[in-house]
């Protein structure tokens, strides 16, 4: 039995509810929101995303603590060198155990770390709150000065014309050193531990039915090798070459109802694997797929991961040139890797078992994929379910520009249309030839990576063609084409999840993978194509049409609520409130004055994200509204 207290001020009925019934309430206004969601939509074209590392400099804000996401630790003397290099002795949770630090080899050290560099006018400006906890004196300057003598708790003002941050511990006492340091963007002060995610990043998530955590888990060139190498949530940052914590995947993942892509370390031993395995299955919603990958492109010689596959195939005995004994020691990793995730999970179809080759050759396709079959490398004879591809389009074509001596005549719509007319085919060419691989081999085609290759290796340092190349990415008819890349593979090259690449990125001379370039850009031309041609399949949920709600109008302002005072104005008659936070656990307010179609309510000891929704006795409903309480 749903226990529901009522508390009545003047005509207004105020609804404290269980977090079930409000989320019951929420879900049945018919909005489809991401964080409240009990279940995605009904896909006709599946659509995945590749999210970017998490990195001071990277325009993707995925935590509201932004110091989350900063630099590690540069070592420095005063009035010495940027970086000294000298390893400063850390905690366990990665703070300086004292500061200044004296090796007596080197003069004494101080550190410091970088925040949201170079990202002017792409991050939130306002007033953070600065939490330290310890003994010491920690300085800030650029985007945000002043000088704070810990345990510190207060506010700093951030002006986001300026490039970042540059956080300095200038003293920190070995009885208490400084630690637990949070700089939180405005309006999260309050929740930033609970509610860890950047409600824009949540947002972008939305229309996505998986997530490949490639980057974010800094698969290429990975140090990993035991379970004691992972990162942790309480790390001081999450930018480290280790990857961010998997708490933090599985906990995106729940929020947004979206299966999880793991990209197992090259060199993971096999109790990593075996307790990566375990937490999955313990933690990540039940409704919930998990595809497992071995590393990340493995044939590409590019990678560290390569050549340690061919060493490891040599040793192994294999035979062969060196890079068929990096394919078959891929295969035999790959069904290493499925068995074990199989004895965590059972037999289920919540594990989707994937073997990645390169999209251009299909014979090295068969090759790997024969090796996984062959009892010589998987020994216990375990299944895969899906062969994964990247079918770029326009790669090489940069370069082949350059090499034909047509850098300074090109026009971006010499190059559009050569993407057009030339590299789309090539892309559906291999869709074609890897689709039928995977019928032969009884799986399902599905694309680990994808989208325009845009980028130049050979002339990168010509600024006048790397901007030419940014231009074209810019340019509205990239939206047609990736209108045309989605329908080829959603028509007719098997309808397989397709996890583009990627999420947001700045554009520079090392490409423009981003479909976004910071958060807000929601009319950069391929993030329309991905709206209009593949999330638009995707829109209906069939509980949705079954249920007819009528909407009441609703008007709040100001957004965000200063103070915590927001005004409503709206057509119910006496409506209940429903106000909560994400987590669905009610917030408290009171009224301050009302009419009879409006009134003001001021939120009581909360910052942060809020849900506000109002019902009457008519069946109105509001469609929820979603705001931030400063």
């Amino acid at each position: 039995m749903i226990k529901i207290s009522y508390y009545i001020y003047n005509k207004i009925h105020i609804v404290i509810m269980t977090r079930t019934y409000i989320l019951q309430q929420i879900f049945y206004t018919g909005l489809f929101l991401t964080l409240l969601m009990p279940a995605k939509a009904q896909v006709q074209r599946p659509i995945g995303t590749n999210i970017s590392g998490v990195k001071d400099w990277s325009a993707e804000l995925v935590f509201v603590d932004v110091f989350k996401q900063c630099r590690k630790w540069i070592s420095y003397e005063k009035g010495g060198a940027w970086d000294s290099g000298v390893d400063v002795p850390l905690g366990e949770n990665g703070y300086p155990l004292e500061i200044p630090y004296n090796d007596n080899v080197h003069q004494p050290q101080q550190v410091k770390t970088l925040l949201l560099w170079g990202l002017e006018g792409k991050f939130p400006a306002g007033n953070y709150r600065l939490i330290i906890s310890g003994k010491g004196k920690v300085s800030l300057s650029g985007a945000a000065n002043g000088t704070f003598s810990s345990p510190f708790d207060g506010v700093v003002s951030v002006d986001n014309s300026k490039s970042g941050i540059i956080l300095e511990i200038d003293s920190s006492l070995a009885s208490d050193p400084v630690h637990d340091i949070h700089f939180i963007m405005p309006g999260y002060g309050d929740s930033f531990s609970s509610h860890p995610f950047n409600p824009e990043f949540l947002n972008f998530l939305e229309n996505f039915q998986a997530i490949r955590f490639m980057d974010f888990m800094q698969t290429n060139n990975s140090p990993v090798k035991s379970w004691s190498d992972r990162n942790k949530r309480d790390y001081y940052t999450q930018t480290l070459k280790n990857g961010v914590a998997y708490e933090y995947m599985i906990e995106l993942c729940n929020l947004t109802k979206t299966d999880a892509w793991i990209c197992i370390p090259h060199m993971a031993n096999n109790d990593y694997i075996s307790k990566l395995a375990k937490l999955l299955n313990d933690s990540l919603s039940a409704e919930l797929k998990v595809y497992v990958e071995y590393s990340n492109e493995v044939w590409n010689g590019i990678f560290s991961q390569n050549s340690y596959a061919k060493f490891m195939g040599d040793s192994l005995g294999y035979s062969g040139k060196p890079w068929e004994q990096g394919w078959k020691y891929y295969a035999k990793r790959t069904a290493d890797i499925h068995r074990i995730f199989e004895t965590e999970f059972g037999k289920t179809n919540r594990l989707v078992k994937v073997i990645a080759v390169q999209a251009a050759n299909e014979w090295v396709s068969n090759f790997i994929v024969n090796c996984y079959e062959d009892e010589k490398y998987n020994l216990t004879g375990v299944s895969a379910n899906a062969l994964a591809i990247a079918p770029y389009f326009g790669g090489g074509l940069a370069d082949n520009i350059g090499d034909a001596g047509l850098i300074g005549s090109i026009t971006v719509n010499d190059i559009l249309d050569s993407l057009e007319n030339t590299s789309l085919g090539f892309s559906r060419s291999w869709m074609d030839k890897q689709h039928r691989v995977a019928v032969e081999h009884n799986l399902k085609l599905i694309a680990y990576e994808g989208g325009q290759h845009l980028v130049t290796y050979k002339y990168n340092n010509n600024k006048a063609f790397v901007d030419t190349l940014i231009a074209v990415n810019r340019n509205p008819r990239m939206e047609d084409l990736y209108c045309s890349y989605f329908n080829y593979w959603y028509n007719i090259a098997g309808k397989g999840l397709f996890c583009n690449f990627s999420s947001h990125g700045t554009p520079s001379k090392y490409g423009s993978w981003g479909v976004k370039e910071f958060m807000n850009d929601t009319l950069a031309p391929k993030y329309l194509g991905l709206k209009n041609c593949v999330f638009k399949y995707n829109s209906a949920l069939p509980m949705q049409l079954k249920i007819e709600k009528k909407f009441g109008e609703l008007i709040v302002y100001p957004v965000p609520a200063k103070n915590g005072i927001l005004n409503i104005d709206h057509n119910f008659n006496n409506p209940n409130i429903l106000l909560c936070d994400i987590a669905g656990k009610p917030i408290k307010y009171n009224v301050l004055n009302e009419e009879q179609n409006s009134f003001t309510i001021k939120v009581n000891h909360y910052t942060g994200f809020a849900i506000l929704t109002l019902i009457d006795n008519r069946e109105f409903t509001s469609k929820p509204v979603i705001f931030t309480v400063q």
